[in-house]
């Protein structure tokens, strides 16, 4: 942890460093037991090579030897959880060859941005005989980092200061350019954050939902690269939100009968054991209990990472058995709010067992929902193929999201513009069944902002842009403009259309008309004048 004084040792670039604890993102394990049963080609990619782009739902081919039914039985083994980490990556490095020229740029860019891998993922879901550069592979992509996600002059300032073999030089350079990166997006922080001193792990932004960020959540089975919350994972108590009181939050959701849902998450609250998190959701079985409290989602991406989380670890069964009694003796909706980026996710026994254990076994609704990242899956195709095989396996798409302005977006964003047209072109090729999917959308300080498309308004080039969610709810489900913009990428980059007044403030509320009806009026009253 942060300021233990503890030193902690590793290799950039063939230069050992001494590093004090919390100057980088190093995280320990040991060494991974190697599974003998790993399959080199995804099964996804021989499926994806039969899947075609109809207008209604159809499943994915089945690869050979694996079955397409859903919900079937399949043998599985118990496997012991072990992330891959940066003390244990030379020894995967040898299964995987591949990875070896990699190394010295992942190490490097580990000390700025979190790294753990999952060997599920790592084993199932990268295509280690792709032809061309393997750093190509969307779930390659998805969790090794690499120095290119930094802007050339923090990349120059982190290989100087490792150079230099001093650890408090290094230490200064990473949490100078962390701070740059906007660890704390959209007002997390300042303007989320209860005025409590005991909800640290509270966030209230909406007036039906809080978010809630439970200690023990507060990691992953892996890290994405692209993460907006990368700051929990560095060791940096002042960045983090996380709490162990279970009695806090409770209280305060006495206080505020306005709260209809809460949401668990992180981090990823499917890392925590059951017996951990039995505490927050087991008062939930009392229908009595904050009666007021209707709806518990739980955010996670454990079925990408590590599905035996809801078939084959030891706890399993238990945590099915609390999901429905919550669900059946308490009252609640609950909802696993899945993060699925990608066809490939949902190609494997493993992820599909589990997702039919969910549905039938703990009676819950998975909705999926993910930002679409330039280099992972920015295509619109991958888009339709995932909603369409979500739909057949039980799942509700629900939301395209870009990606925030945190971390490594430049690395990773698509500029607003290509994101609408790409769920335009995406939706239109499913059925009704999956458009229940949103975006793209924006969560941003105002809200969640939805690029509903372009549009010429009174010969003006124009984004039609609405909030799905806002601070100030009289903005819900209005639509508002704001000038055309090819580059634009987030919602920081708009500007209002000429003679209009959309100051993005730092409450990040536009001051004056709240609806198009007004916006329209004035743009008539400026072409008849």
């Amino acid at each position: 942890e942060a300021g233990t004084g503890i030193t902690r040792h590793m290799k950039v670039n063939g230069c050992a460093l001494t590093l004090l604890a919390g100057a980088a993102a190093l995280h320990v394990g040991v060494p991974p037991a190697l599974s003998s049963s790993h399959r080199r080609v995804p099964a996804a990619l021989m499926q994806q090579q039969s899947v075609s782009q109809p207008s209604e739902v159809e499943p994915l081919a089945a690869a050979a030897g694996e079955t397409n039914v859903v919900g079937a039985e399949v043998e599985q083994t118990n496997e012991r959880f072990t992330p891959i980490t940066l003390q244990s990556l030379d020894t995967w490095a040898e299964k995987f060859p591949r990875l070896q020229d990699k190394l010295a740029d992942i190490k490097m860019s580990s000390l700025i941005f979190p790294f753990k891998a999952s060997p599920y993922l790592v084993e199932e879901l990268i295509d280690w005989e792709m032809e061309g550069d393997i750093s190509t592979d969307p779930f390659y992509r998805l969790i090794f980092p690499t120095m290119d996600m930094l802007e050339p002059s923090a990349r120059a300032t982190l290989e100087e200061a490792c150079a230099t073999k001093e650890p408090l030089t290094i230490k200064a350079a990473v949490e100078e350019i962390r701070e740059e990166l906007n660890p704390h997006p959209a007002g997390q922080k300042a303007l989320n954050a209860p005025k409590k001193a005991e909800l640290t792990g509270v966030q209230h932004k909406y007036s039906e939902t809080v978010l809630f960020f439970a200690s023990a959540a507060q990691t992953c089975h892996a890290y994405c690269t692209y993460c907006f919350r990368w700051a929990q994972f560095i060791g940096d108590s002042d960045l983090r939100f996380a709490q162990k009181d279970a009695g806090s939050l409770f209280d305060y959701l006495a206080e505020h009968e306005e709260v209809s849902d809460i949401l668990f998450t992180g981090g990823d609250p499917m890392i925590m054991k059951t017996r951990v998190f039995k505490q927050y959701f087991e008062p939930f079985k009392d229908p009595t209990f904050l009666p007021h409290v209707k709806n518990l989602r739980i955010g996670t991406r454990a079925l990408t990472f590590w599905p035996q989380r809801f078939t084959t670890d030891a706890d399993a069964d238990e945590l099915l058995a609390l999901l429905r009694e919550v669900k059946e003796v308490g009252g609640r909706h609950i909802a696993v709010m899945s993060h699925l980026g990608h066809v490939r996710e949902l190609s494997t026994d493993k992820v599909r067992h589990a997702i039919h254990r969910l549905k039938q076994e703990a009676g819950v609704i998975i909705r999926s929902q993910s930002p679409v990242m330039r280099g992972i899956n920015d295509d619109a195709k991958v888009w339709a193929d995932k909603w369409r095989e979500e739909v057949r396996l039980g799942i509700v798409p629900y939301y395209m999201f870009m990606a925030r302005d945190t971390g490594a977006q430049a690395f990773f964003d698509v500029p607003l513009v290509r994101a609408q047209q790409l769920y335009a072109d995406a939706i239109r090729n499913t059925s009704g069944l999956c458009r229940t999917a949103r975006g793209p959308s924006m969560s941003c300080t105002p809200g969640k902002v939805e690029v509903v498309g372009t549009q010429e308004v009174m010969g003006v080039p124009a984004f039609v842009l609405r909030f799905l969610q806002c601070r100030d709810e009289k903005w819900i489900g209005k639509v508002f403009f704001a000038k055309y913009d090819p580059k634009a990428v987030w919602f920081d980059d708009l500007e209002p259309l000429d003679g209009m007044e959309l100051p993005w403030e730092y409450t990040g509320l536009p001051r004056p008309c709240i609806d198009e009806a007004c916006q329209i009026e004035y743009l008539m009253s400026q072409e008849n004048a």
